[in-house]
C-alpha cells in the first residue's frame, strides 16, 4: 500500500481519478422530460381531477383523517377503505385486515 502525501490540494488529490458513470447525468435525465411527455402526463391527470371537485376532495381527505385518528386511538391500525355503491348512494366503508397465519 502506497503512503498518501500529506498537503495536497483537492484538484492534486483527483488528479489521478478516473470517475465512473454510475449514476445518470441532469442531462440524460432531462432527455427522458420532453415536451411530448410533459403533455402526455398532462391529459393523464387532467381527466382524473374532472370525476371529483377540489372542495369534496379536501371534504372526504378530511374525513378520512378523522376515521384514521379514532382508529388509531382504538388500536386499529390495518385496515382498508371498501366501496359499495346503494343505487344512487356510494358508501365508503372500512374494514379491518384479517391476518394470516
Amino acid at each position: 500500500m502506497t503512503k498518501i502525501p500529506k498537503g495536497l490540494s483537492d484538484t492534486d488529490m483527483l488528479r489521478d481519478c478516473k470517475e465512473h458513470k454510475s449514476t445518470r447525468s441532469l442531462f440524460d435525465l432531462a432527455d427522458e422530460f420532453d415536451d411530448n411527455n410533459i403533455q402526455k402526463r398532462k391529459r393523464v391527470t387532467e381527466t382524473k381531477a374532472t370525476y371529483i371537485d377540489d372542495e369534496l376532495t379536501t371534504a372526504l381527505n378530511k374525513e378520512l383523517l378523522k376515521l384514521k385518528i379514532d382508529f388509531y386511538k382504538k388500536g386499529i391500525i390495518e385496515y382498508q377503505i371498501k366501496l359499495k355503491r346503494d343505487g344512487d348512494n356510494i358508501i365508503l366503508y372500512p374494514q379491518q385486515k384479517k391476518h394470516k397465519n
